[in-house]
């Protein structure tokens, strides 16, 4: 007594890991975290909360202060853009902090004005630089080649 044999053994370890797999599964679809849902849909709350996603379509340099992003709203909710950040390689940046930017409605591409005031730097052609915007509750960042 007390002595298991290989068999006994083996099917133990078998029994404690389906269990082990069927408590953590279970425990993912029970779990809420207190930043918001965890699942959504059939395995969550309904309606499943809404979405910000932002992408570049494309860009056109206007001039060595100003460029034109033509950004694509794929969330699902219309966002408005309140602030803009420019930066380029070196660390130099421009920033629009009292900025009323464009909203963004669900699967609209809409174009972007950005102007810099040419004072740290300015946009020239072949180089890259980091963009970001932002919403009231969310950031993107973006890099555009001048």
């Amino acid at each position: 007594m007390g002595h298991w044999s290989t068999n006994e053994r083996v099917a133990a370890v078998i029994l404690i890991s389906v269990l082990a797999i069927f408590v953590f599964l279970f425990g993912l679809i029970l779990y809420e975290p207190p930043t918001g849902p965890g699942f959504c849909g059939a395995f969550g709350p309904q309606p499943c909360p809404q979405m910000v996603v932002l992408n570049i379509v494309s860009h056109t340099l206007n001039s060595p202060t100003n460029v034109t992003l033509k950004i694509i709203n794929s969330g699902s909710v219309a966002v408005s853009l309140i602030f803009y950040e420019v930066s380029n390689s070196n660390g130099q940046a421009y920033a629009s902090t009292n900025w009323s930017g464009p909203t963004l409605s669900p699967n609209a591409i809409t174009p972007v004005n950005i102007l810099i005031d040419g004072r740290a730097f300015s946009f020239q052609s072949g180089y890259a630089y980091n963009v970001m915007v932002v919403t009231r509750n969310y950031q993107f960042d973006f890099t555009v080649q001048a």
